[in-house]
């Protein structure tokens, strides 16, 4: 059977911190004994036992007894105790404070003076006991409490002696006394199972940020593997090549050695540089310095920087821009374009590559970097801006280097107040972007200024 839904969080704060089954047990144990007590006194006062008040007492001793047994073996969740036992509790409550204005007004006017003064404990009793078994149902408790003391003390007021109207007077105010008890108890006990939640969310937030610190960790440890092998190919390259120019004699072969050995420091020279902008980034290190650039002429530069690489690889560039100007670092959004054009060089085994700049709605400019090759798969869409992620090859293109490319570029739009981004529409190839507010170029430099230095 399911029951009818809330969020989680309703039920763990209303699902009180005793247990519903033991308060239930408890209860009715004691409020069975005190009646059997109470009868048993009244016993050979055929008056004070008025027939309609045991039958509805022994009814409702069935009722709660059916009730905990059912509950009992039911093993209610939480949702289902709050739902559906709370208001069976609720009718448990009213039930036993019913039973007790019954004995106050149909036997207690029959009874002897120390059979009175049993009742009358037992209705004092009987109130306490349902506010610490059942803090949450504070409604039905003040019900209870203004109907049980006020019988009570009703009744007492009206028998005539002083000793009898004081003693209404106290009950009176020990009704009052409970009634604020009853409230206090309830913000308590919501407090505790407030607090309690709140630790709950606390560790599992700190279980979080341990696991991101530790990925973080095996990361930055698969990094050092990863720069210590790819570094080392330059490094070992460059002192092969400068053996052979000492021992080479003049001529092609030194002149050949010699070049060797410039070609692998500058290999060498290319990763250390790749690696150390990436960490700062990663470190906050980098300022950015906005001024108005030209986003046709940005992408024609990209272009035409990268054109003999993609010739050499079979990629025809193109360009396309309306005239537009953005107020960007012009050095970081080069290089970020320039991670773009890497990365679609490196993975794409594509035919065509386009860089264009759009507006995107009203307020913003997306500059596009697309190929037709083979696209990113699902799995990759989702990390390829992660620090230190590789791809994991799903179309068969090999993946290499640090995984810092794309990272890098998304730290350099944020850095921009911009965002990066992977267009999941495009199914023929990939299409990536860069994002910025379409905002007067002057104005972004200057307020982007004016918060760094408030900063």
């Amino acid at each position: 059977m399911k029951w009818p839904s809330r969020s989680d969080e309703d039920y763990a704060v209303t699902h009180p911190l005793r247990p519903l089954l033991l308060a239930s047990a408890l209860t009715l144990f004691l409020f069975t004994l005190v009646c059997a007590l109470i009868y048993a006194g009244l016993w050979d006062n055929h008056a004070a036992r008025n027939p309609f008040v045991v039958a509805y007492i022994a009814a409702f001793i069935v009722f709660w007894l059916a009730a905990t047994l059912i509950m009992a073996v039911r093993r209610p969740s939480a949702e289902e105790t709050v739902l559906v036992w709370r208001w069976i509790a609720v009718a448990i409550i009213l039930g036993a404070d019913l039973s007790a204005i019954g004995v106050i007004w149909g036997a207690m006017p029959y009874a002897s003076a120390s059979a009175q003064l049993m009742i009358a404990l037992f209705v004092i009793t009987c109130v306490p006991v349902q506010i610490i078994c059942s803090p949450e149902n504070v409604l039905a408790i003040r019900g209870g409490l203004i109907a049980l003391f006020g019988s009570l003390a009703l009744f007492l007021a009206t028998r005539g002696s002083l000793f009898e109207r004081l003693t209404s007077i106290y009950v009176a105010g020990f009704g009052a006394v409970l009634f604020v008890v009853a409230g206090v108890m309830n913000r308590t006990v919501q407090d505790t199972v407030a607090a309690r939640l709140a630790s709950d969310a606390a560790a599992i937030e700190l279980d979080r940020m341990l696991a991101e610190v530790s990925a973080q960790r095996d990361a930055n440890t698969k990094f050092i593997a990863s720069a210590s092998h790819d570094l080392g190919q330059p490094l070992q390259a460059m002192a092969l090549y400068f053996d052979q120019s000492v021992r080479a004699p003049k001529g092609v072969l030194k002149e050949a050695a010699i070049e060797g050995v410039r070609n692998a420091l500058g290999a060498a020279e290319d990763l250390l540089s790749h690696m150390l902008g990436h960490l700062r980034l990663e470190a906050d290190a980098v300022e950015p310095h906005p001024s108005a650039v030209d986003l046709p002429a940005l992408l024609r530069r990209v272009a035409e920087r990268h054109r003999p690489q993609c010739e050499e690889r079979g990629l025809k560039v193109r360009t396309a821009a309306r005239p537009m100007v953005l107020a960007l670092d012009p050095s970081l959004i080069d290089r970020a374009l320039g991670n773009l054009v890497h990365n679609a060089l490196t993975h794409s085994r594509g035919r065509r590559l386009f860089l264009a700049a759009r507006r995107h709605g009203p307020d913003a400019v997306r500059i596009w970097v697309v190929d037709d090759g083979v696209g990113v798969g699902r799995t990759d869409a989702k990390h390829v801006f992660d620090d230190y992620y590789q791809g994991s090859g799903e179309h068969g293109v090999a993946r290499g280097g640090f995984g810092l490319g794309l990272a890098s570029v998304r730290r350099i739009a944020t850095l921009m107040d911009g965002v990066a981004g992977l267009d999941p529409r495009w199914r023929r190839g990939a299409a990536f972007y860069l994002e910025f507010p379409a905002n007067d170029p002057g104005h972004r430099a200057v307020s982007r200024q004016a918060q760094r230095r408030a900063s």
